[in-house]
């Protein structure tokens, strides 16, 4: 059996190039009908600042709660769960859509667990990992505000979940044009863990 939430469709390459998250959060509210433009999400609503140095050091954002860089360019990164959750509710309250959505932070949860979210007809902002290829090893490195280092877990990519069948679940995949597309599930449960599993979603209040 296949089953597939129908979801706008967005590629981040030319515009957004570091911007997976927010495109995946813009694909998921469009899904749901409130019409956000990608930018107006990304400056408005999305908690994002610059790296700077300090001593001779580089110090940048926490990615739980802040977007390292710009997601328009090189300079970005990426963020996790938190972070999206506060980008989400931000865009609900200034949408007029806060009384409609609850924003849920479903971190933790396998693939499998989160389809029952599709089976209620809502997609998934999911992370993995790009092209679901292994984490590297190595890892870069930041200094935190408090001087606490930070170590980036390479290959972070974040796409919608939109459906499963028998074998595989189903994303719009933002990078690089790659459009509606199905990977095994054996090999999508291995990278959502080894990018520790978080994903946000919406319900209907």
């Amino acid at each position: 059996m296949k089953k597939i939430v129908p979801a706008p469709y967005i590629d981040q390459t030319a515009r957004w190039v570091n911007g997976c998250e927010s495109i995946s959060s813009v694909m998921l509210l469009q899904a749901v009908g409130i019409p956000i433009d990608p930018d107006v999400f990304i400056e408005r609503d999305l908690p994002h600042a610059p790296y700077w140095e300090q001593e001779g050091r580089l110090y940048g954002p926490d990615p739980m709660f802040v977007y390292p860089g710009d997601p328009h360019d090189h300079t970005g990164y990426g963020c996790y769960a938190p972070c999206i959750v506060q980008a989400l509710q931000s865009a609900l309250k200034h949408e007029g859509a806060a009384d409609r959505f609850e924003v849920l932070d479903v971190s933790g949860e396998t693939a499998a667990q989160l389809c029952r979210f599709i089976d209620e007809g809502m997609p998934v902002v999911f992370w993995a990992t790009l092209d679901f290829t292994p984490v590297p090893e190595e890892r870069d490195h930041w200094l935190l505000a408090d001087g606490t280092d930070f170590a980036w877990k390479c290959h972070e990519h974040c796409l919608l979940l939109v459906g499963y069948d028998e074998e595989n679940y189903w994303f719009n995949d933002p990078w690089h044009d790659h459009g509606v597309c199905a990977r095994p599930k054996e090999l999508v449960e291995r990278c959502h863990a080894a990018q520790d599993s978080y994903a946000v979603t919406l319900r209907r209040k």
